[in-house]
């Protein structure tokens, strides 16, 4: 709704003005997207779930941009008309739906969004279609069981928030071909500090310490 979009646009401008002033900035969520962009070199990246396009943002005022030629947003219908009538972004930037046809891409990078999905199939899906070499993972929000939910507050609304298993979610990437290459806890500050999740409420089997960033390889075919 208008709340999500004025907020989104809000992140990205406020990025934008620190930039222009002090030549830096910190990105509106924690990303390591440009240290392994500086790394693999990628032609082509779908931000799955990628809001007001910050990922790039971020990635070509890092420098490590310069050799992705194509920076593709996938989010909601409702996003990408709204992220195309207030043109915030130019090429290489381009927004569709995850129903719209999808050419293969050398990463696919995903920020803070399985959560607020009931299953994994849209990122399943999408994996099977574009085909990624490598596929990063960030704010990925893995128990040691099963998906569970539970509710987010945002500004007086209730969001469902899933817990996902993360091992099933793994499996089935394996399934695809690719293979966990690193794992390591997403500094995401809560309340403004880095901290453990507050999940004092829930079962000792259910909690979760921190959300995690995975780096995930294509294996090579025989």
């Amino acid at each position: 709704g208008e709340i999500w979009f004025q907020r989104i646009t809000d992140q990205l401008m406020e990025y934008r003005e620190e930039i222009r002033v002090f030549g830096v900035a910190m990105p509106p969520r924690p990303s390591n997207l440009p240290m392994l962009c500086a790394y693999e070199k990628p032609a082509s990246i779908v931000d799955f779930g990628g809001s007001s396009g910050w990922g790039w943002d971020y990635l070509r005022d890092s420098g490590s941009g310069g050799t992705v030629f194509s920076y593709v947003v996938v989010e909601t219908r409702e996003v990408v008309d709204y992220m195309k009538r207030a043109e915030l972004q130019a090429p290489p930037v381009r927004y569709q739906t995850i129903e719209e046809p999808m050419d293969a891409a050398d990463l696919l990078y995903c920020n803070s969004v399985l959560q607020y999905l009931g299953s994994n199939d849209p990122l399943l899906s999408l994996v099977e279609r574009i085909q990624p070499q490598t596929i990063l993972l960030e704010d990925l929000v893995g128990c040691s069981g099963e998906d569970f939910f539970t509710t987010q507050l945002f500004r007086g609304a209730a969001i469902p928030y899933r817990f996902l298993g993360l091992q099933v979610l793994l499996d089935d990437l394996a399934a695809q071909g690719y293979f966990e290459l690193v794992r390591y806890p997403y500094a995401s500050p809560v309340k403004g500090v880095v901290a453990p999740m507050p999940m004092e409420n829930f079962p000792p089997t259910m909690q979760l310490r921190y959300s995690s960033s995975i780096l995930l390889k294509r294996a090579c075919p025989k």
